[in-house]
């Protein structure tokens, strides 16, 4: 597979990125995002999905973009799935927990993927506090990256999981306390 794989991609560091992952979960797994499977549209192409305990990237990101998205994926999403697998292991979590979150929710009628918007805003929020305590973003940048994924979660990429207008106050309104908790000690 490797005499694939672009000079700059992530899987040549691969090993210290899972390294990585495992300090948020011990059970976390990277794979390559690349197969006629992950190649049907361009949201599946350009965003990391998590299934269980495994985080699906694809290939042509750099380690940083990688670094940067292993908190919400691995301390958000793959311990929704744990959560969903009854806190045993995030497979278990796969059916029916997030199957039903992501793959039902995401067949509702648009705008109303409620349960999607709160798993990609947990996700978020948990990736939010990651970059704040350890120095690597201030609050203008989580106020940005929670309008940007508003954006994102409210639009064709997550099938309008959410009306753009309660999704973007229901990100501003958890940045706002994530920031306030970080600013008081308290994240």
């Amino acid at each position: 597979m490797d005499n694939n794989i672009p000079k700059h991609s992530w899987w040549h560091q691969r090993e210290e990125l899972e390294a990585f992952a495992r300090t948020f979960d011990e059970t976390a797994r990277l794979r390559v995002k690349k197969s006629v499977l992950w190649s049907a549209t361009r949201a599946i192409k350009t965003f990391a999905t998590t299934i269980g305990r495994v985080i699906y990237i694809p290939v042509d990101w750099s380690a940083s973009s990688v670094r940067s998205v292993i908190p919400h994926e691995v301390a958000g999403h793959i311990r929704q799935f744990r959560w969903a697998g009854f806190g045993i292991h995030p497979n278990l979590g796969i059916f029916p927990g997030m199957f039903l979150v992501y793959v039902w929710g995401t067949l509702l009628p648009v705008f109303l993927a409620w349960g999607r918007y709160r798993c990609e805003l947990h996700a978020d929020a948990q990736s939010w506090k990651y970059h704040l305590e350890r120095g690597l973003w201030d609050s203008t940048d989580v106020r940005r990256r929670a309008e940007r994924f508003a954006d994102v979660v409210s639009g064709f990429a997550y099938i309008w999981a959410w009306p753009k207008a309660w999704c973007l106050a229901g990100f501003k309104k958890r940045a706002e306390q994530v920031i306030q908790e970080h600013s008081s000690g308290n994240g």
